[in-house]
């Protein structure tokens, strides 16, 4: 898995990976793809490098327990059009590091990205004289391909939206899903709040906020509104006005869908389509 990695998060080869994601999911942007191939890639693989994975993995000599983990199989993983570049790394050193094969469905807006992040990943593993197959690319998804994946496979690592995650837990197969994420942030009268509203503005804005773990909300105690606000409009935020809100809702969701085109875009697109002149 060390080989997976670095295979992927070298300087050079992390710009092409991150320049292609954004191309083709046309989610994001560029400089947030490429910390997250330089830099997640390989946090996630420190986590879990010195972890026992198989075989006996604790002693409980005062119960009298032993706990043996052993490998589930084959996994059918699903990858999202957010974040076509880490996330196939991050499912599949997990899923090796546990001596299993991982199957990436990804979403049809980063079904390119996946093809060269899984190759670079195979190719990796041929060097070890590990066999390519423990990591295996849907080039050319389909919901039918992909259901047919979430029935055969012997676990489901499922990432997306409610109806995918959905899918995966009614599928019959022991499956993991993400939760809703975009985390509502609670400030009260103790916090540091330039501190605060500096952290709030890097998670919103970090990959245009393409991640689930993105602060989504702000409460605020009465004590600290204010200042809180004065401190996030320090940082480049804008203070809508009611209507303004009203017309960003209107063009973010259509048809009680939300508008594809304009999710994890930059504030000034979304404003321009609100017709609100930012200063």
């Amino acid at each position: 898995i060390r080989a997976m990695v670095w295979s992927v998060c070298q300087p050079a080869v992390a710009e092409r990976i991150a320049r292609l994601a954004i191309d083709e999911s046309r989610l994001g942007n560029y400089e947030s793809k490429l910390a997250k191939m330089v830099n997640k890639t390989r946090a996630a693989l420190a986590d879990i490098i010195n972890d026992r994975s198989v075989g006996v993995i604790n002693e409980d000599t005062a119960r009298n327990l032993i706990e043996i983990a052993k490998p589930v199989g084959v996994i059918g993983a699903l990858s999202t059009s957010t974040h076509p570049e880490a996330t196939p790394v991050v499912k599949a050193i997990n899923a090796v590091k546990g001596r299993n094969a991982i199957v990436i469905a990804p979403h049809p807006r980063g079904k390119q990205t996946n093809a060269l992040v899984c190759g670079l990943m195979r190719n990796a593993l041929e060097r070890m004289g590990a066999p390519a197959d423990l990591v295996i690319p849907i080039e050319e998804p389909t919901l039918e391909g992909t259901t047919e994946l979430m029935r055969r496979c012997d676990r489901i690592l499922a990432t997306g939206g409610a109806p995918m995650v959905k899918a995966a837990y009614s599928s019959g197969t022991p499956a993991l899903g993400v939760g809703v994420g975009n985390a509502v942030i609670t400030v009260d009268e103790t916090a540091d709040l330039v501190e605060a509203a500096e952290k709030i503005r890097i998670s919103k804005t970090f990959d245009e906020a393409t991640s689930c773990s993105s602060d989504n909300a702000v409460i605020a105690v009465r004590a600290i509104r204010e200042p809180l606000l004065a401190e996030l409009q320090k940082q480049g935020g804008y203070l809508v006005t009611p209507d303004e809100g009203r017309r960003i809702a209107q063009v973010l969701w259509q048809d009680g869908m939300l508008n594809r085109d304009l999710i994890c875009q930059p504030a000034v697109p979304i404003a321009t389509a609100a017709r609100i002149d930012l200063p």
